[in-house]
């Protein structure tokens, strides 16, 4: 288990970076009462390739949770860039990382999470990032809910620019999980190891959606934790943004294959949270 680093041990921050999670870390006051049997260890898997512009952003907000029960797993899939700099910089607090040809993202999650032994998993892409609080906020709603996908609130962010957009997700979003929504935010998801099943590696970008949809189906219900736990990053080398063709027909076919039942509800899920939307921003 790696330990808890404060923003003094970790590698210097570049002068023009500022704010979290370059300048600031998580107030301790967060993790200063354990809930009721403790800090529940929680395993954070990061997949990446050729993201070293961003990942430092993305392991200091890992490390910066203050987190005292983390287990850190980066599989990086032989990134050519300054991905195996920026890991070696950080890897007295990884507990584990590698740079390894691999698969696709979908294997190296499933590789990341073999190594898992924390009760709460979640994962985390290399060009997105925690904010704070975000593990002590999942690890009381686990404690005091056990058996549950917990997801929260989460933020929008176009590559480097510093203004955030907040999504704030409603309570009734359970059901478009419990339906296998395609977007549920994966980067504020996390559920507990005893319930895990494998990522379907044939799955390129809904294999998010396809793990929520058979966790909720295997009995976990959704809770909803009121506050933001990351930011997505848009950027022109997003996966879905290169290959956005292809992208979208893995969707309509994953979402098509579903019993007609569920895809109709799927279907209905969509275009409520649309509608939700656009009677938010009115």
């Amino acid at each position: 288990m790696s330990m808890a680093p404060s923003l003094a041990i970790l590698p210097p921050t570049p002068t023009e970076r500022h704010g979290w999670p370059w300048t600031e870390e998580t107030d301790p006051a967060l993790l200063a009462v354990p809930p009721l049997n403790g800090w529940p260890k929680i395993t954070v898997v990061c997949p990446t390739y050729q993201q070293g512009r961003y990942i430092e952003e993305t392991l200091r907000s890992v490390l910066l949770q203050g987190y005292p029960a983390l287990e850190f797993v980066v599989m990086d899939g032989g990134s050519q860039d300054e991905t195996s700099v920026v890991l070696g910089k950080y890897s007295p607090w990884l507990t584990h990382w590698e740079s390894t040809k691999d698969n696709g993202q979908s294997h190296a999650i499933n590789k990341g999470f073999d190594r898992a032994t924390g009760e709460i998993l979640g994962w985390i892409n290399s060009d997105d990032y925690y904010l704070p609080g975000a593990f002590a906020a999942i690890a009381r709603a686990y404690r005091a809910n056990p058996g549950a996908i917990y997801f929260g609130d989460w933020a929008e962010r176009n590559g480097e620019e510093l203004t955030l957009t907040l999504r704030h997700e409603q309570p009734a979003f359970a059901f478009e999980i419990a339906v296998g929504a395609r977007h549920l935010p994966s980067h504020t998801t996390f559920w507990p190891r005893s319930a895990h099943q494998r990522i379907d590696e044939r799955l390129r970008f809904t294999m998010d959606a396809d793990l929520f949809k058979r966790l909720a189906c295997s009995g976990l219900h959704a809770h909803y934790i009121a506050q933001p736990i990351a930011v997505y990053r848009h950027h022109a080398e997003t996966k879905t943004s290169k290959i956005i063709d292809i992208a979208r027909a893995e969707t309509a076919a994953w979402s098509s294959a579903q019993p007609w039942h569920t895809y109709w509800r799927w279907q209905a899920a969509r275009w409520i949270d649309s509608l939700r939307r656009r009677l938010r921003s009115a």
